[in-house]
């Protein structure tokens, strides 16, 4: 980190923004659980911890990664409408007043059951129905962030309610994964997903919900977006710097 790259942000209002901060702390909490869940669960894999009990530690995180997630798009919407309720009052077919408080949004989302999401494919056409094209990050969310993060919603059903119609649904799901014999949920989450890899698939799931934050950051605040990946092609070493300082910095430190 160069003195140079610090002037620059603090010059960027954006960094300042109710919506930025609430999407850095999300990705600090992403991080976060990552490092706890593979420095010091899996570390001691076999050690402290038995397969079994790894197991269902991951199974116990898959509902907290989906809380998590429910909890930052529901903040980023009401950021989103509470400038501009347009999409929304035609939606409603009511004249409703351009910019409304952040306690209006909950009172009308919730009376209007929006906030029952059941994946991110859901989350999309919910911001299409309820959000300005301008004001919908949701849309930059990429298509393989929104196939990852719907399968996981079918692992954590699974997970939360053991029915029947949540395990036919998770059996489709394995299938898309080459997994044909059913296993629990956290098993197969400690799975490589490759085997020339040597990722676990709860990385793959966890970093789609990552990229998908990263996607609503370049959507609604492009230039925090371009401060950390500057002239990179890729997402590499540097990039990942400067987001760690963005972390450190942050005054919403995930607790």
């Amino acid at each position: 980190m160069i003195e140079s790259d610090i002037k620059e942000l603090k010059n960027i209002e954006e960094f300042n923004s109710i919506g930025y901060q609430y999407t850095i702390m999300y990705m600090a909490r992403i991080h976060s659980q990552a490092e706890f869940l593979f420095t010091k669960v899996l570390g001691l894999r076999g050690k402290i911890y038995s397969d079994y009990e790894a197991s269902e530690i991951i199974e116990a995180f898959t509902i907290k990664t989906i809380c998590d997630w429910e909890w930052y798009v529901e903040k980023m919407i009401y950021e989103c409408l509470k400038i501009d309720t347009s999409q929304l009052s035609q939606q409603l077919e009511l004249d409703l007043p351009k910019t409304i408080s952040n306690d209006e949004c909950i009172a009308y989302l919730n009376g209007l059951g929006y906030f029952d999401l059941k994946n991110v494919s859901n989350l999309k056409s919910i911001g299409k129905k309820i959000l300005t094209e301008k004001n919908n990050p949701f849309q930059n969310i990429s298509s393989e962030s929104r196939n990852h993060i719907d399968d996981f919603y079918s692992l954590r059903n699974y997970v939360a309610h053991k029915s029947n119609k949540s395990k036919r649904t998770l059996v489709k799901t394995y299938s898309k994964y080459n997994q044909n014999d059913f296993i629990e949920v956290g098993d197969f989450l400690l799975l490589k997903s490759d085997e020339t890899k040597t990722n676990i698939r709860f990385q793959d799931f966890g970093g789609s919900f990552w990229l998908a934050s990263f996607n609503i950051m370049e959507f609604l605040y492009p230039k925090m977006y371009k401060w950390i990946v500057q002239e990179e092609k890729t997402y590499n070493t540097r990039c990942h710097l400067r987001f760690n300082y963005l972390m450190e910095i942050s005054p919403n430190k995930p607790k």
